[in-house]
């Protein structure tokens, strides 16, 4: 009969091996998702859409409506790049500690 081990709460014997198989699979996606992460975070770095089109504004109203646009762009990027980031890294540390 597997014992449960008081401490983590994981089984021993025959769950052991069906742990480290999730445990795998949770790491391979973990990393996949931080590889997608930063390769977007590259890509946007090497071509910020945003910026290229800056333009002499006519007036005061148009620069400023421009700049409020520009970092509405950059706020969502960061904020799509930040919670994949923090899902790619709870994802791997779930995988490592099912492994161990």
């Amino acid at each position: 009969m597997p014992s449960i081990n008081e401490s983590d709460g994981v089984k021993k014997g025959i769950g052991n091996k069906a742990s480290r198989n999730i445990g795998m699979v949770l790491i391979g996606i973990g990393v996949s998702l931080l590889i997608f992460v930063f390769y977007e975070a590259y890509l946007s770095f090497l071509n910020p859409g945003f910026i290229g089109s800056i333009n002499k504004p006519a007036s005061n109203t148009v620069a400023i409506a421009f700049t409020a646009q520009a970092l509405v762009v950059l706020l969502i990027k960061v904020a799509f790049l930040g919670i994949a980031l923090a899902a790619g890294s709870t994802i791997l540390s779930k995988g490592v500690e099912l492994i161990r």
